[in-house]
């Protein structure tokens, strides 16, 4: 099933929860971190154009230059070309960006062999040797451009290891790789830096040719989740109601890890079973209990995240 990196990280944290490997909010002292809740139940009101990127995989434009995003606005502008050794962006399932979802398709029109080098742009410790130092202006446009694809043109942050990608090419053209002909790169202002090559890897630079296809508005996608997955909470118990109202109220109802649920809440956990978690639209749902949902409780909707140690919810309805 394929899933957006959020979605897969919270529904991958659910397992570690109930393991005991996750902390959680309301609980002080050594036990609360080692050990997981018996149960926890979270309310949040959320609109219908919210729930795609609470399910779908999502771009978010960050501030500044955001080349995924841009990508993202080219391909939408009619279709484009994309390198890289691995498609940039996944395609043939449903993709939230801005106001609006989307489905993309590529085919690779272009193969080009290429090398990938494992590099440290590290911390000088002793004196730099000027017979093995180049300013980095006087490297070749392709060093140059290498540097500046990871943020590192002008000599600030230094102390890391990357990988810079050549063609063949390039790799030609270039001074510091395969054999790297300098130990040092300073700049202008008396930064430095020492040049590491570790290894080399072969790979296949490919070019992608994106195309999209509009799937719906957010909100369009939102409302159609909506009624697929959202299914009442009514006719409740004074102790299920109160349950359900403290989530909402507090943010979270949590039974402690030594503690016993009640037999309301086991109840209310009941009255989820059967209903489809919430997920994308192209996508099949998941059958355990613990999940998120979308819960209709007095006229709101709900984004709703249930989740429970399965021995202290085992039932006859189970």
């Amino acid at each position: 099933m394929r899933r957006r990196a959020l979605l897969a990280a919270a529904a991958s944290s659910l397992p570690a929860i109930v393991a005991g490997c996750t902390s959680l909010g309301g609980f002080s002292g050594s036990n609360a971190v080692a050990e997981a809740p018996t149960a926890r139940l979270e309310l949040t009101t959320i609109a219908d154009a919210k729930l795609p990127t609470k399910v779908l995989y999502a771009v978010r434009p960050a501030e500044g230059n955001d080349a995924t995003a841009q990508l993202f606005d080219r391909i939408l502008d009619g279709g484009t070309k994309a390198k890289a050794t691995r498609p940039p962006l996944p395609k043939q399932q449903h993709i939230a960006y801005q106001e609006a979802v989307h489905e993309l398709s590529y085919e690779v029109v272009e193969e080009t062999p290429a090398t990938r080098y494992s590099v440290k742009v590290d911390i000088v410790t002793d004196s730099v040797v000027e017979a093995e130092s180049i300013q980095f202006a006087d490297l070749p446009e392709v060093d140059q451009q290498e540097f500046a694809e990871h943020g590192l043109a002008d000599g600030d942050p230094v102390g890391i290891g990357t990988t810079f990608l050549y063609t063949d090419t390039e790799r030609e053209q270039s001074v510091l790789v395969p054999e790297s002909e300098y130990s040092y790169i300073t700049w202008g202002d008396e930064t430095e830096a020492e040049w590491v090559v570790d290894d080399a890897y072969d790979t296949t630079l490919n070019t992608y040719r994106y195309t999209a296809e509009h799937v719906a508005t957010a909100a369009g996608y939102g409302q159609q989740m909506r009624e697929r997955f959202a299914f009442d909470l009514s006719g409740l118990s004074e102790a299920q109601r109160e349950i359900v109202e403290t989530a909402i109220a507090d943010g979270q109802y949590i039974v402690g890890p030594d503690e016993t649920p009640s037999d309301a809440l086991v109840a209310l956990a009941d009255r989820f079973r059967g209903h489809e978690q919430a997920h994308g639209l192209d996508e099949d749902g998941e059958g355990d209990l613990s999940g998120t949902y979308l819960v209709r409780y007095q006229g709101d909707v709900y984004w709703t995240t249930l989740v429970v140690q399965r021995d202290a919810f085992q039932t006859t309805a189970g």
